[in-house]
């Protein structure tokens, strides 16, 4: 019987020479588990300069660390041009490198750097170029950011409390003052704005206050821009927001860094017993899962609704919020956090147990533990746990915080949202698949339709889809995809949300960056009838829609994405992210031919079954299903906003029936 282990680190990172005095760089939260027949080793990298990259390379010992041996088949954040940060990941693949790993052994990880690169992003024509986040006296830090503009002439405003810092801890810090070249703001709500030549730089410096001491990383740094243009007939007004996610915050400024001297971490674990052998039998199991503090919870499943006003809607109900705070199924606390408590059991051992986006400590055992933040108002708690076989189960219940009277919590907010919303706002999806080919030098695929047949299925009997507003077409031809992409383009409004799904072949150029779909009218020796990433997103950016979520199970070119890595743990509550509008993509990966049989599209459609949550985030659904993507396939998926198509740091949200 395999049984799961959890290695913490064990032997402190060793740093040859210090780069910033106070925070010296090292591994941090290294752990090993056994998932199948993959070994994952989580791992973060900590105290590095802005920009700066490694060279990570894994070892394993069998013989107590007497001689260490490399692995070969890993994928993940390992290799070269590694950044630093949290949430990172290597997942060998065992059985590609030896027969079976059975018995005692220990891990190790080394990184080396030479090299950095700009921490920059663009939107809108304008770079944004970071050149240091770093601590002032008095509880302060200051930003520096290099803004090149390479399109148009334009005013760039750029309001002083939407340039946001936020930490792990969820807390958020806004700035202060600001400055654009020598125009200054110095309030919390001025608007530096000034206007910016083509070809022309100007250094930006925003001012932060009451930033803890102790803070050494940023989750997330959000700059929110405006784009005015004077076009002589009108202004053109454009909003738009740049994110950068994970970045060091130095104790001195990291202005023109340049890393010259190899420097050399080293990490390892404790021994610990692994099985690691091919699996003969498939376990389809799922977990069992039992919540013992808060006791005497009830514990709902996915066969659990509630009834909301939103989803009677659709069905010509009344309006009547049915949500209750006494019900008696709550747990009730007036703390702002709640300790969880339960067992995971499954007879080849858990992987994970998460919850609300929280990786719990978990046991040998299968015993499991978590402090959860609680929102004032009602709380959905989930509970989701993975055993080593990547079969899952989620469980909720519900913990009412006390608070000031009419004060409602996160769920409560997005009912009166989506109730206030239900006449003018409707959830429409396009679903494509394409299984049967034209030209017989291109192979037909047998799962794409049948793929695409079970996501449109989660969609309408499980959320807020209804069947009239899913358009299914099988096997589309490039000018059905166009002209659906019209009708679309000229039937939706701002209050409406759209999701895109196509599989189907797909090609991705890595010498230019290009990606294509391939609908069943093409051929192989001519792009004429392939459908490009760039005009599938001047597409996404035309629709007007509040909210598009493009999901596809083909290569999507890296080029489209603004941004790639995510946090399972949001740090915006739902009904804000609602509130601003979106433009995202998640795919499967960057490979030149897409897999027939799909993990990616097994496990997305497999999460939203399982979930139990009234309200799913986009991001939220895409970091729970990607380790086990990784894990159980070549790809490597990617997520993340689509580039100057109109995001404003919204998320697309899946709202149960």
């Amino acid at each position: 019987m395999s049984k799961i282990h959890r290695l913490i680190l064990s032997a402190v990172a060793v740093l040859l020479i210090n780069v910033i005095p106070a925070a010296a760089q090292d591994f941090k939260n290294l752990a090993v588990k056994q998932f199948g027949e993959k070994i994952n080793i989580e791992y973060a990298i900590s105290g590095e300069k802005l920009g700066q990259l490694f060279t990570v390379t894994p070892y394993y010992s069998v013989d107590a660390g007497k001689t260490f041996l490399p692995m070969k088949s890993v994928k993940g954040n390992v290799g070269a041009n590694v950044p630093g940060g949290r949430n990172q990941i290597i997942i060998w693949d065992v059985l590609k490198d030896m027969k079976e790993l059975t018995g005692d052994v220990i891990f190790k990880l080394t990184a080396d750097t030479k090299t950095s690169v700009p921490t920059q992003d663009e939107i809108g024509k304008f770079n944004f170029k970071i050149e240091s986040i770093h601590h002032l006296t008095g509880n302060k830090a200051e930003l520096l950011l290099t803004i090149t503009n390479n399109g148009p002439t334009r005013d760039l405003k750029m309001i002083n409390g939407l340039i946001t810092i936020t930490d792990f801890k969820k807390q958020k810090y806004d700035a202060q003052r600001g400055t654009i070249a020598e125009v200054e703001g110095s309030e919390r709500y001025s608007t530096p704005t000034r206007t910016i030549k083509n070809g022309e730089t100007v250094k930006a410096v925003f001012i932060f206050e009451r930033i803890p001491e102790d803070l050494a990383r940023a989750m997330k740094l959000d700059l929110g821009v405006e784009f005015i243009t004077n076009e002589g007939y009108g202004i053109d007004l454009k909003i738009g927001k740049v994110k950068f996610q994970d970045l060091p915050v130095s104790t001195t400024k990291t202005l023109g860094l340049n890393v010259e001297v190899s420097k050399k971490l080293e990490a390892a674990t404790s021994a610990a017993s692994f099985d690691v052998k091919k699996i003969e039998v498939a376990d389809k199991t799922p977990p069992t899962l039992d919540v013992t503090s808060p006791s005497n919870v009830v514990l709902a499943g996915k066969e659990a609704s509630r009834g909301r006003p939103y989803a009677q809607s659709f069905m010509g109900m009344d309006d009547k919020r049915k949500r209750a705070l006494t019900t008696g199924e709550e747990f009730a606390t007036s703390e702002n956090s709640i300790l969880v408590k339960g067992k995971a059991t499954d007879e080849n051992g858990i992987y994970t147990v998460v919850i609300n986006g929280i990786e719990a400590n978990l046991n040998n055992d299968g015993s499991f533990d978590a402090n959860v933040p609680l929102a004032v108002g009602k709380n959905e708690i989930a509970i989701r746990a993975t055993d080593i076989r990547q079969n899952s189960i989620e469980k909720k219940f519900f913990v009412l915080r006390k608070g000031a009277q009419g004060v409602k919590g996160e769920a409560e907010e997005l009912d009166l949202v989506f109730n206030a919303e239900k006449k003018v706002t409707k959830y429409y999806a396009l679903i494509l698949g394409a299984n049967d080919y034209i030209d017989e030098s291109v192979s037909d695929l047998d799962q794409p339709i049948s793929d695409a047949a079970k996501l449109a299925l989660a969609l309408t009997s499980r959320y807020t889809f209804n069947q009239e507003d899913v358009t299914f077409i099988k096997n589309p031809t490039r000018e059905q995809i166009i002209n659906e992409f019209d009708r679309l383009t000229r039937k939706l409004t701002k209050n409406d949300n759209l999701l895109i799904f196509y599989a189907g072949h797909g090609h991705w150029d890595q010498q230019t960056d290009f990606g294509y779909w391939l609908p069943v009218d093409s051929k192989s020796n001519t792009t004429s009838n392939w459908l490009a990433n760039s005009q599938i997103k001047d597409y996404v950016a035309a629709l007007k829609t509040k909210h598009t979520l493009l999901i596809t199970d083909a290569c999507f070119g890296g080029s489209i994405f603004r941004t790639r890595k995510t946090f399972e743990e949001t740090s915006v509550a739902k009904n804000k992210l609602y509130d601003n509008p979106s433009r995202q993509a998640m795919t499967s990966g960057a490979l030149t031919v897409v897999p027939d049989k799909s993990l990616f599209l097994e496990y997305l459609v497999k999460r939203l079954n399982e979930n139990t949550k009234d309200y799913l985030a986009a991001e939220e659904l895409f970091s729970s299903f990607k380790t086990d993507v990784m894990n159980g396939s070549p790809v490597t998926p990617m997520f993340g906003d689509i580039k100057d198509s109109g995001d404003e740091g919204g998320d697309f949200i899946f709202v149960k029936k």
